[in-house]
């Protein structure tokens, strides 16, 4: 697992893409934006770790995810908490896809482990929406 600090920030809307990417910068987080069409390679692609090669082309494109997604990777719970920390300020609303970069989910596809995280949110939630308070 890479030791410096970067997330993987997928997000459909580009003005919570750019708020959330400014408070990244400002803590010297490297961000790796994923895009739509990019959401079918593994995560361990995505962060560039060496073992983890690109989708073959012509493999099909997963649907893209509704919602933002945040996976982290390097990050001390110090560090953690000051980065969501920062996000909350720059007026990025709570996320509730969000996961540290593990030894299970880093050849899961993203939208393997975007799924993932939209079924443990509805079953801690109950099935409720995303709004939440904090980070």
């Amino acid at each position: 697992m890479p030791n410096q600090e970067s997330v993987l920030w997928y997000c459909p809307d580009p003005v919570l893409f750019s708020s959330a990417r400014k408070a990244f910068a400002v803590q010297g987080v490297r961000v790796r934006p994923v895009s739509p069409e990019q959401t079918g390679e593994t995560v361990g692609h995505l962060f560039g770790l060496k073992g983890f090669a690109a989708r073959e082309d012509g493999a099909a494109v997963p649907a893209a995810p509704a919602e933002p997604a945040l996976v982290l990777s390097g990050f001390s719970r110090q560090r953690l908490d000051a980065l969501l920390a920062a996000l909350k300020r720059s007026g990025v609303p709570f996320i509730a896809h969000k996961a540290m970069l593990t030894p299970t989910n880093v050849s899961w596809t993203f939208a393997q482990l975007c799924e993932e995280l939209s079924r443990e949110h509805r079953a801690v939630t109950g099935g409720a929406g995303s709004a939440h308070s904090g980070q």
